[in-house]
């Protein structure tokens, strides 16, 4: 396990318009953070966008966990979401494996719990929390949620080292 002074996280928000960022959990410094809009052309030409870009991300930063939102798929979703959502998915995991790195998921619920106290927080409630909390303005709500989930994630971590 990973002490919380040197625990880097990568935090993903998988989606067609990708958030993710790089956490130093010690210092409660953001390194990275973006939107990335992949490849509507094909599932192929996505996917590789996704690899190829995590991996120039992990390469850069050296994170040792990644932390991943949970797929949560509302009532009125495209038969097609989730498998696209798992083929992300999937790829992420995969460069998280390429670089012996432990991945973490967390449900959206969780997340907004740990972020605002509240469980149903809109997105807005979370964009606000992260602007305020790590002093920046976020592109989008993809870009605060990969905040959010790293951040949980260091939360969690936290309190785990804190319990044992």
């Amino acid at each position: 396990m990973v002490s919380q002074a040197n625990r880097v996280v990568l935090g993903l928000d998988l989606a067609e318009k990708l958030g993710l960022c790089v956490i130093h959990g010690g210092t409660k410094q953001l390194l990275f953070s973006s939107t990335v809009k992949l490849s509507k052309n094909s599932s192929e030409s996505r996917l590789i966008h996704l690899h190829k870009l995590l991996n120039k991300v992990i390469e850069k930063f050296n994170p040792n966990e990644v932390a991943i939102e949970d797929v949560f798929l509302p009532a009125k979703t495209s038969p097609r979401t989730p498998i696209s959502l798992g083929e992300l998915r999937g790829v992420a995991r995969l460069c998280a494996a390429e670089h012996n790195l432990p991945v973490f998921f967390y449900p959206p619920r969780k997340v907004k719990l740990a972020i605002t106290g509240f469980g149903n927080a809109s997105k807005e409630d979370i964009i606000n929390w992260v602007q305020g909390e790590f002093n920046i303005k976020v592109k989008d709500d993809n870009e605060a949620d990969a905040i959010s989930i790293a951040w949980t994630h260091v939360l969690q971590m936290q309190f785990e080292e804190m319990s044992a």
